[in-house]
């Protein structure tokens, strides 16, 4: 698998690992504000994270994301 966008910096914050063995979480691109909810088997998930060089969200950028996904979901 290629990496997107190698140019961009990348992030992901795991939302939670299921039961079937699959991972949700948020991918960005960029801003961690800016991203999208994706869902992957365990082993795709490392490999995709592996192909993309992405950054684990810190507890900043966390704060960051929480606000603007309660602006997105309920408005200002």
């Amino acid at each position: 698998m290629n990496e997107l966008m190698p140019n961009q910096k990348k992030f992901v914050q795991i939302i939670k690992i299921l039961n079937n063995g699959f991972v949700e979480f948020y991918f960005a691109v960029g801003e961690v504000e800016m991203n999208v909810e994706l869902l992957l088997p365990y082993k795709a998930f490392i490999e995709f994270c592996q192909n993309n060089r992405v950054s684990f969200i810190n507890e900043e950028q966390e704060k960051a994301l929480e606000v603007n996904n309660k602006i997105w979901k309920y408005g200002l």
